[in-house]
Formats: C-alpha cells, structure tokens, sequence
C-alpha cells in the first residue's frame, strides 16, 4: 500500500462471516477501505465495473461464477485492479493457474492477520505474494523462480516488453527477425496467459524480472 494513498478494497466471497471476519481483521489498517461485498463471481466482475476498486481479495469457489472464472473475466475487460486471490485450499493447480491469469497473490485462509495486511499492502502495490506455506510447496515442487517454464530467450522478450519496447526494437537489440519477436511472444503468451503488454509486464514483475 502506498503510504500517501488510501486502497480501495472489494471482498468477494460467498461466506457472510468470513466477509466479517475479514472486515474485522483489517479494521485497523488505516490506508485500507472497505468499499464493497461480492457473494458471488459474477457479482464481483460487475462491482468491479461499478466501484472500480484498487484491489479484489477473491475467494476461488464461489456459486454463479468462480473467483478464477470472475479473474479472466475481469482481466478480458481489462478493467484496473489489482487482484489477490483468497482460499482454504493449497492446490498448486490453482495458483498455477491464478498465476498464469494475471493476479497478484494467492493467500490461505488461516494465515495470520499480520500475513493478510502483508500481502495486501503488496498486491495493493501491483507486486506478487503467495501463502508462506504455499511458497514452501512450490519450493519443493521447482517451481518457484519460473512456474511457466519459460526459455532464456522468452524472458529477455517478457523483460523488453515489460519495458515498453515493440517489437522491431527488440528485434534490433537481440539481432533476431521481428517475425522470430512475434513468435517468441505467442509462446510467452500461451505459457503464461497474459494477453496484451500490460498482462505481460505484471507477469514479468511476479517473476522477478523488473
């Protein structure tokens, strides 16, 4: 969280009292607002439109719509938030996929309230937190530098382009064809599922990268 700005905060989940018991953990962050609720996915895309939040603590399995079907739906209207993802399950499949739809964190439910206002002062800032748990998971599994198995030559693209570079530019630096750039680009963009610049400039901040 920027320490001049006040967040914006929407909670989605389909449970009253884990709302609640958000709201009560984070009533003492004071750059925090509670702007709205979301019980549901498709509820969530459209407050999303309506309130235009700074950041959406998302729960995954939720009626209507799921929170990871409310993200790529979210990210396909290119709306502006940011997104932390928030569930009891600590299933690498998804935080593979939370990862790979441009979201900025995966949180457990039973973490810690000073592990909560962590991770949303990070995904508030447009940076990427997982569950230390999960962290640890990942860590066994060799997947927590690069979980989309990109090639050297795919992340010196993803770094150029989260650079602002196009791709005749990026073509001159690395004395490649602009038509190799593009190829190069589709897999990254198949790998990760980030569809335009923007959604690959967070992937390669997650990653480290810039």
């Amino acid at each position: 969280m920027q320490p001049d700005r006040t967040v914006r905060l929407l909670i989605v989940d389909d449970h009253e009292l884990v709302r609640d018991g958000i709201r009560a953990r984070l009533e003492s962050e004071n750059e925090l607002e509670i702007i709205g609720e979301a019980e549901d996915g498709r509820q969530a895309v459209s407050l999303v439109e309506q309130l235009q939040p700074d950041l959406v603590m998302l729960d995954i399995n939720m009626p209507e719509m799921n929170g990871l079907d409310a993200v790529e739906e979210i990210r396909a209207r290119e709306l502006p938030c940011n997104i932390l993802m928030l569930s009891l399950y600590d299933n690498t499949e998804y935080v593979r996929r939370a990862m790979a739809l441009g979201t900025n964190g995966y949180l457990l439910k039973d973490v810690s309230q000073s592990e909560m206002a962590k991770a949303i002062k990070i995904a508030a800032g447009g940076g990427f937190y997982i569950s230390e748990s999960l962290a640890l998971s990942l860590e066994d599994l060799g997947e927590s530098n690069d979980p989309y198995h990109l090639t050297d030559r795919e992340r010196e693209i993803l770094v150029a382009i989260a650079n602002g570079k196009l791709n005749k530019q990026i073509a001159g630096e690395l004395n490649i064809s602009v038509r190799t750039v593009e190829s190069h680009r589709s897999a990254i963009r198949q790998k990760t599922g980030g569809g335009n610049a923007a959604g690959l400039t967070r992937i390669a901040a997650k990653l480290g990268l810039t």
